[in-house]
């Protein structure tokens, strides 16, 4: 007999930002389950970087830093990118604590790390014990989505349960689509993607070794340019996890002719060393692409993440975005599932989101193709690649004696490898070659892109602006204009300090206002209707901010001291500031919350 399940949302795919969909939407009180079709947790480390809003999002959510950080490298590693020969023939660095730039980071955070670098595989063993203390989610391992349908309350689903053959439905009010890049619901819902499906073609070899005491400078990155063995190794844990990454020429260069052997050799290669021992766990190939869907939404189905969009890792921006698109949908079904607003709301996550992801989307892709400009400093032409691999696997080719082009292929692999290797000691080029390493640093220094976007559409109450703050790539101005995100400073009180983000609730707008603010509320709070009454925590600051000491008062602080009022959203970014004190909050909810 067919079973059936009901929830609140249903969530297709358990990867990280499945799995923070659901510990969110836990935490608002809606009820979801996960499918989740594989049985184990993937073992091939991915996405490595998770960013300052990320980590901000996390531990709202009841996530720590100090598990968080259990696994990540040491921060002193994950803020250096080497570009070298060898691994330990550095040519140029870029460092990202060097002459006090991570004070920016520090000035407008409360983590002391304004970045983790944490493998993906490690996160999702954090994540998967904070869902197992979740009760209102429930995670389905080796259960397959296989279709859906609109019904009268919602959707409802057919699932596979992979372990008996056996299906089920689970009907629910709304769907996230979190499957991926390939997602079958995306594609089940006739949303396409646009954009260049193909940029390239990747090989990935994830192996364990602890060379903590091998390298010279730690680091987080070491983009190999040896002609030998040219790629990315990149040190998820110095002393446990790396991944060795390098683009492979399809249709001329085959998956087969990449084996374990083989793969070990260039790896030493890359390394400069050929008795360091080291453990080659797994090999995975994969496609680079940039590509947005068409709609991330379609009725009760939204796509997040990876199902939405697809970027270069160049900037680590996809599984961040994934988490920011979660954290922006989450609190709008819980808010619609508890009647306090309509379906209209749901129109704003995509309004939203679109624009930073299309920025994102730019930056990624703007940050590959530049990474290029730093072989061509060299002297070297990756644009030839392509075509080397189709003439060394050619036909005609292959017709010499294997010895011969081989020891032809080597010369001209050591030549060009003495050419680097040589760099440094050519002051006039080493000199080019690191300003065009320097000028890669926005790729990896993004704080105005991580903090600074501002949502321009959507459930927002806008005014006339003032002058909007000039975010750079790497600049980041905080700012309580609608949209922006409100800003972190530190708060003191008898002897504690304490973050300003600390005022906020994940499931609740948050009124800030002074003793003038306060009147205001009290007076026509009972105009609006009780269910939105209860979304909204007020707290009156005025005094508080009078008696901080002169140290704390700086950046955004006056701005917050001067407006009588500030509305911010559960999602942290500001709602409404009021030109004046007319307005009735009847008016501004019902457009906020439609």
């Amino acid at each position: 007999m067919e079973r059936k399940r009901s929830t609140d949302v249903l969530i297709i795919g358990g990867g990280p930002v499945g799995m923070v969909s659901g510990i969110y939407l836990d935490k608002l009180g809606i009820s979801s389950i996960i499918v989740e079709r594989q049985f184990e947790l993937s073992q091939h480390p991915k996405a490595h970087e998770l960013s300052a809003r990320s980590i901000e999002i996390l531990c709202q959510l009841g996530f720590t830093l100090e598990e968080l950080r259990k696994e990540a490298s040491r921060y002193e590693d994950a803020s250096r990118i080497l570009f070298c020969h060898t691994i330990n023939a550095v040519i140029g660095e870029i460092d990202l604590q060097e002459g006090g730039n991570d004070e920016k980071y520090k000035t407008h955070l409360a983590a002391p790390e304004p970045y983790l670098n944490l493998s993906q595989t490690e996160l999702e063993k954090i994540m998967r014990q904070k869902l197992s203390a979740c009760p209102g989610c429930h995670l389905l391992i080796g259960h397959q989505w296989e279709s859906m349908s609109e019904i009268s309350a919602g959707m409802e689903s057919k699932i596979l349960d992979r372990r008996g053959n056996n299906t089920f439905t689970i009907s629910s009010k709304y769907v996230i689509c979190a499957d991926g890049a390939g997602s079958p619901s995306r594609k089940a819902l006739g949303i396409t993607m646009a954009g260049d499906e193909k940029l390239d073609d990747f090989i990935s070899v994830y192996f364990e070794s602890n060379l903590r005491d091998f390298v010279k400078r730690p680091a987080k990155l070491y983009w190999i340019l040896n002609p030998e063995a040219p790629g990315t190794i990149i040190a998820h844990h110095i002393e446990k996890r790396w991944v060795y990454h390098f683009p492979i020429y399809t249709p001329h260069e085959k998956k087969e002719q990449f084996t374990k052997e083989m793969l070990k050799r260039r790896l030493l290669m890359a390394l400069g060393e050929e008795n360091i021992p080291l453990d080659i766990k797994s090999i995975s190939f994969w496609r680079m692409a940039c590509q947005a869907a068409s709609a991330f939404r379609k009725g009760r189905c939204f796509l997040v993440g990876d199902a939405a969009h697809r970027f270069p890792p160049t900037g680590g921006l996809g599984m961040n975005s994934g988490i920011g698109d979660v954290q922006n949908l989450c609190w709008k079904l819980a808010m619609v599932i508890n009647g306090v607003a309509s379906e209209r709301l749901l129109d704003s996550y995509e309004a939203e989101r679109r624009p930073v992801i299309e920025l994102n989307s730019r930056e990624s892709l703007r940050n590959y193709r530049k990474i290029w400009d730093v072989p061509r400093a060299m002297g070297l032409n990756p644009d030839l690649l392509p075509l080397q691999a189709k003439v060394v696997n050619s036909y005609i080719f292959k017709l010499f004696p294997k010895a011969w082009t081989n020891g032809l292929l080597r010369r001209i692999y050591r030549t060009l490898s003495k050419k680097v290797a040589a760099i440094p000691a050519k002051p006039v080029l080493h000199e080019k070659v690191k300003q065009g390493i320097k000028e890669q640093t926005e790729h990896f220094d993004r704080i105005g892109l991580d903090l600074g976007y501002t949502y321009d559409n959507g459930a927002i109450i806008y005014h006339e602006k003032k002058s909007p703050p000039q975010h750079t790539v790497s600049a980041y101005f905080p700012s309580i204009e609608p949209g922006a995100r409100f800003p972190h400073f530190w708060v003191y009180e008898k002897d504690t300090r304490t973050s300003s983000h600390e005022w906020l609730h994940p499931g609740r707008f948050t009124l800030l206002c002074n003793e003038e603010g306060e009147k205001w509320w009290s007076a026509n709070k009972s105009r609006l209707d009780p269910g939105i009454q209860k979304a909204i925590q007020a707290r009156n600051i005025g005094k508080l901010l009078q008696n901080q000491p002169d140290t704390a008062r700086e950046r955004a602080f006056y701005d917050i001291s001067s407006v009588p009022l500030l509305l911010i959203r559960p999602d942290g970014q500001v709602a409404w500031q009021p030109e004046s004190l007319q307005a009735d909050p009847a008016d501004i909810f019902n457009q906020l919350l439609p």
